[in-house]
């Protein structure tokens, strides 16, 4: 069985451990936070919290037998990097990192990083090349937890704008785009791409978005 740490428990780090925890791999969750250790201990093989900085801790925890660590400590690039040096000099033999810019991922990858990944611009990149190609399917996982999904417009927001509902805000879903079916039995469907407040959806819209997978899981999915 593969041995896997993961440092920094946001959604990105969660999301890694948990899926890998169910593949089958062994995984070693560590964050300075006890909350998010505490939240994710029933779901990897053991979740700690320590300050990954002092080499003792990864020593401690035999950091340097495992087969890869994943370092996501992105919102803090110094103890970013000093975590991936003393894994690099603990013989770690593989290593990836977090970066949330493309100066922080060369860096990273100078230092001894063998794979470095940004989140969000993956996301963003993803997530145009799929609106060009309208190809999103009910639901697709993105990275730290979220998801794009194709749901239906519920029977109470037909008729109503966008700044009515504050869907934006109060459901904490990111709109995309809307499709609207066509009007008459020869016409082209819709495709209305980041639509404005003043938006009326109307019954039999379909609509695109982000959103956190457990928001997500309340509505009604669409194979469009």
């Amino acid at each position: 069985m593969k041995r896997v740490a993961v440092f920094g428990l946001g959604r990105f780090g969660d999301s890694v451990a948990r899926t890998l925890h169910d593949e089958g791999v062994e995984v070693l969750a560590v964050d300075r936070d006890r909350h998010l250790v505490d939240k994710l201990k029933d779901h990897v093989s053991v979740a700690v919290s320590f300050d990954a900085t002092d080499r003792e801790n990864l020593e401690r925890f035999e950091i340097g037998h495992m087969d890869a660590v994943v370092v996501g400590i992105g919102d803090h690039f110094e103890a970013s990097v000093m975590v991936t040096l003393l894994c690099k000099e603990l013989g770690v033999p593989h290593i990836i990192c977090k970066a949330l810019t493309p100066d922080q991922a060369k860096a990273l990858l100078k230092i001894g990083a063998d794979q470095v990944v940004q989140p969000e611009h993956q996301m963003g990149r993803w997530l145009a090349e799929n609106m060009l190609r309208d190809s999103v399917v009910n639901m697709v996982e993105l990275p730290e937890g979220y998801s794009l999904a194709r749901i239906r417009v519920r029977e109470s927001w037909c008729g109503r704008t966008l700044a009515e509902l504050r869907m934006l805000s109060d459901a904490r879903l990111n709109l995309i785009q809307v499709h609207r079916r066509p009007q008459t039995t020869t016409g082209e469907p819709k495709r209305i791409p980041l639509p404005s407040g003043n938006f009326k959806l109307l019954e039999g819209d379909v609509l695109d978005v982000i959103g956190e997978n457990g928001i997500l899981s309340t509505y009604e999915f669409v194979n469009h």
